[in-house]
Formats: structure tokens, sequence, C-alpha cells
């Protein structure tokens, strides 16, 4: 086994991709998968500002955190740290992504 550095300097943030099947379709302008939408949402806002490299974000399984018409996510910062979230998947984005760059400011 060989350890490597993390190729993020802040952290991670998870999606879970379970919660996308508990929202109810109806509740979402963009059809597919809210989790995956959610994803590529963050990664292109984080990408435009050049935070890419602070910041990875993935989708992941179960965190265990699940409530009905909600998507969870958690960041988890290189100093140990880890905060979780339940958001609207589309609603929320902004608020969201201004937390998690507050998270990541240098």
């Amino acid at each position: 086994m060989k350890k490597e550095d993390n190729p993020w300097s802040k952290g991670v943030v998870l999606v879970c991709t379970k919660c996308h099947k508990s929202i109810d379709p109806k509740l979402l302008s963009e059809d597919g998968n809210a989790a995956e939408n959610l994803k590529i949402f963050l990664k292109k806002s984080f990408k435009e500002t050049g935070d890419l490299a602070k910041i990875r974000v993935v989708t992941s399984s179960c965190i265990d955190v699940c409530i009905d018409d909600y998507q969870a996510l958690a960041y988890a910062a290189v100093d140990g740290q880890t905060e979780t979230y339940i958001v609207h998947p589309e609603k929320d984005r902004d608020e969201l992504l201004t937390t998690l760059r507050e998270r990541i400011a240098d």
C-alpha cells in the first residue's frame, strides 16, 4: 500500500446517490438524476472560478441522512472537519455553492 497526497487542497463533497430516488420529480425542473445534476452543477461552478483544484465533488452511496424530497451531501475538509447538509437539489444550489466557497476560501 502506498499513501498518496490529496489531489484537492481543501476538501471533498460527497453527494448521496440514493436521495434522488425519494425526490418527487414534480418538484424538479431538470430531468434525470438529481444527485448527478447537482454534482455537475457544483463541478462546473468550481471550474468556472478556478476552485476545482481546491475541492472535489463526487457522488457517494448513502450517507444515512434521508429526508424525503431533499438531497443529502457532506463536505469533508482535509483538516478533518465534516459538515452534512440537506438541500433541495435545485432551489438551494446557490446558497450551497456560497457556503462551500466560504469553506474553501484561502
